[in-house]
């Protein structure tokens, strides 16, 4: 989110009539597209947006789901977003800052800056 301004500056040059590929205009403005990146960040978003709104998904996300695991490998939980976005041993206020949001959007922001991702 940091690299907006500059993104807008290049945007603003392009003409509709000049053609230009998303790979040139990412080259111009010295960007780089990663899917994983995308990705995470609105996975956030969306888990943020799930958090500041009471309903039946906040209680699916933040309390246990009565009734036997299935078989094979575990699908990857929000609960495990959690660990990755704030790194570990960061769970406990996890729900407070995501409910916040300004705070949220600072998180996503220094999540997606990260080297690693």
């Amino acid at each position: 989110m940091g690299d907006r301004s500059s993104r807008d500056v290049v945007y603003q040059r392009i003409s509709w009539i000049e053609k230009k590929s998303n790979e040139l205009v990412l080259k111009e403005a010295k960007l780089e597209r990663s899917l994983i990146k995308t990705i995470r960040q609105r996975q956030l978003q969306f888990l943020g947006h799930i958090c500041r709104h009471k309903g039946l998904e906040h209680l699916a996300i933040t309390g246990k789901i009565e009734g036997k695991r299935s078989r094979g490998r575990q699908r990857i939980l929000f609960a495990g977003l959690k660990s990755w976005a704030l790194g570990k041993g960061s769970n406990n206020n996890f729900l407070r800052l995501i409910e916040n949001k300004f705070c949220a959007e600072n998180m996503i922001a220094n999540v997606c800056s990260r080297q690693g991702t």
